[in-house]
């Protein structure tokens, strides 16, 4: 065998492995970048997922809110209805009780 061809061979075995260990260790790079960003996107997923439920759960709270202060605007109406129909009704009382003494001072 020819010592030239010998050699070339080996110099292209040796760009050949170079080849192969820049291939090796840029795979390895892309495989612990593909699981750091794996990782992260679990990370991002439940950061989602608890900002859902918290905006979940002040939407309800506002809801919550909202009814409750209807019901006390119908109470406050209510109550003004109630002290208005008492404040008649006591001064209907309160004339009744002037009447008899207003006929008792004619007679």
């Amino acid at each position: 065998m020819d010592l030239k061809k010998v050699v070339v061979d080996l110099e292209q075995i040796d760009l050949l492995e170079q080849k192969v260990v820049k291939a090796t260790e840029l795979i390895r790079t892309l495989r612990r970048e593909h699981d750091a960003a794996q990782t992260k996107l679990l990370q991002t997923r439940d950061a989602l997922d608890r900002l859902q439920a918290e905006h979940q759960a002040a939407a309800r709270g506002r809801q919550a809110s909202g009814d409750l202060a209807r019901q006390v605007e119908a109470l406050h109406e209510e109550r003004t209805a109630i002290r208005g129909k008492v404040t008649r009704m006591l001064e209907m009382m309160a004339s009744l009780e002037e009447s008899p003494a207003a006929a008792r001072g004619e007679h």
